[in-house]
């Protein structure tokens, strides 16, 4: 079996990346999906990081390690070692980015890889493909006052979208995990769901450009224009789960907000 590629989810949330970074971190028992199958104890029990180690403390007391920081660059970026419910000899790795993509808005880009290090590294991964979005679902929805998030954290999260500003982005395409090695993602039965895609972006009038740019190894990318920034957090939405060619898994995507100097 080949590498598996590294599950990747992004999410766009109303505030700076410090308060981001802050709220993922030192708050992120505020928000954790504890008793919704995310967890080693279940319901009742809180998480939160302790001198740089993730770890869950039970109701009785009983605690998990998670996983240890390996990386601590706020605002901008962590990556940590994560076990939940293992020793830490079988580790795979987590990595977080916070990029602002204007108007008090940050795109968060959240990587989880190193499956080889696992006995079952295909089953894990896709438990973790269908896990991860709820997660950060939960994340983004408490930081927009939209979960169960107190009145404080509301007040210190939601922010005001400037409507006027433009947006644009960059969508990087690379084969998925549905693949095999040395497959051709052009002749993928769901390739013809991306091209699907693009077309929905050019009637909407936001595509500028798309096409391969190493053919060989099936990689491509979009540029958009968005007329108002606050169509970021929606666009990032649908390239991942619009896309349905990306929601199977034939292709990955990452977003990237592109600061254009000059345009025409």
């Amino acid at each position: 079996m080949g590498k598996l590629p590294p599950i990747r989810r992004q999410v766009v949330v109303p505030a700076g990346a410090e308060v981001a970074f802050a709220v993922f971190t030192d708050e992120i028992g505020t928000w954790w999906p504890v008793g919704d199958g995310h967890s080693v104890f279940g319901a009742g029990a809180s998480v939160g990081l302790r001198e740089r180690e993730v770890v869950e403390t039970a109701p009785d007391g009983q605690q998990a390690l998670w996983g240890t920081i390996l990386d601590w660059e706020p605002p901008r970026r962590l990556r940590m070692s994560w076990h939940p419910g293992r020793g830490p000899e079988r580790a795979t790795e987590v990595e977080v980015r916070f990029e602002p993509v204007g108007g008090d808005r940050t795109l968060v880009t959240l990587e989880h890889r190193g499956w080889e290090r696992l006995d079952d590294p295909r089953g894990t991964r896709a438990n973790y493909n269908q896990g991860w979005p709820n997660v950060l679902g939960r994340y983004a929805a408490h930081r927009t006052g939209a979960g169960a998030g107190s009145p404080r954290e509301v007040r210190r999260l939601a922010s005001d979208v400037r409507p006027g500003e433009e947006a644009w982005l960059v969508l990087v395409h690379t084969p998925g995990a549905a693949i095999a090695d040395g497959g051709s993602v052009f002749a993928h039965p769901d390739f013809r769901e991306h091209l699907a895609f693009l077309r929905r972006l050019l009637d909407d009038g936001v595509l500028v450009g798309a096409g391969p740019v190493e053919p060989d190894r099936g990689e491509g990318m979009t540029v958009v224009r968005l007329k108002h920034g606050d169509g970021v957090a929606d666009l990032v939405r649908r390239a991942q789960d619009d896309d349905l060619s990306v929601a199977r898994e034939l292709l990955q995507v990452r977003v990237r907000p592109w600061q254009v100097a000059l345009a025409g």
